[in-house]
């Protein structure tokens, strides 16, 4: 039995996705990372995915554009998106399905290992 892990971060800054990259990496996951909403849905399509960190403002297509996918093609993995944005919460309220983990930037590690490990948890996924 795997124990195995797999966390998407989709951020179109390096800093962040690195960072979060690292973070992730050092608590068991492997670790996939996208530039915007095209890179992600491509890695979406053929790669599942324990958890999915999610900015909302990208280029190309944005977090919201990500979710929509979801939403289409893949709702069962609504429950996986932990959305990030500078904006505060009310930036990602008229998404539908809303999406219930928004991590405010700058977040804090302690509180995104939180919502991973509840993320994941409540995904059935071993945390």
């Amino acid at each position: 039995m795997s124990l195995e892990r797999r966390a998407l971060v989709v951020d179109d800054d390096a800093g962040i996705r690195i960072l979060v990259k690292h973070i992730l990496s050092r608590n068991n996951f492997t670790v996939d990372l996208a530039r915007d909403g095209i890179e992600a849905i491509e890695k979406l399509v053929v790669n599942d995915y324990d958890v999915i960190v999610l900015d909302i403002m990208m280029p190309r297509i944005d977090g919201r554009g990500v979710v929509e996918y979801l939403e289409r093609f893949q709702p069962e993995n609504i429950a996986r998106v932990i959305v990030m944005t500078a904006f505060g919460s009310s930036a990602f309220n008229r998404v539908s399905p809303p999406v219930g983990r928004i991590l405010e930037k700058p977040f804090d590690i302690d509180h995104l290992l939180r919502e991973v490990t509840e993320c994941c948890w409540m995904t059935g996924s071993s945390a």
